[in-house]
């Protein structure tokens, strides 16, 4: 199931940045750092891309790797609702990424 440039930025980096600080960094990528109380707990990279081109899975791996999520469903459910903000708040919690 693909996921394109702009859901990515819209529905996952969107949907995360209500619960939790990201700061987006223009380079050759697109970095996006993701911070909590003041601290930096994450940072994920993707591609400026086209308009509606679709990331590809080995990248779309990474960034699952380096958002801390279980499998690529996590990821998918981010981008169409299933999994909240405050779901995906709750699972750092549980990997120990971010603390109370």
């Amino acid at each position: 199931m693909p996921i394109s440039i702009s859901d990515f930025k819209n529905k996952v980096i969107g949907k995360i940045s209500e619960k939790m600080e990201i700061k987006e960094i223009k380079s050759h990528h697109v970095r996006y750092q993701f911070w909590h109380k003041g601290t930096k707990i994450l940072t994920t990279f993707c591609s400026h891309g086209g308009k509606g081109k679709d990331i590809r899975n080995d990248i779309l791996s990474k960034i699952k790797r380096e958002l801390k999520l279980n499998n690529l469903q996590q990821l998918y459910d981010l981008k169409d609702c299933p999994m909240s903000a405050e779901d995906y708040f709750n699972l750092l919690k549980q990997k120990n990424v971010i603390s109370n």
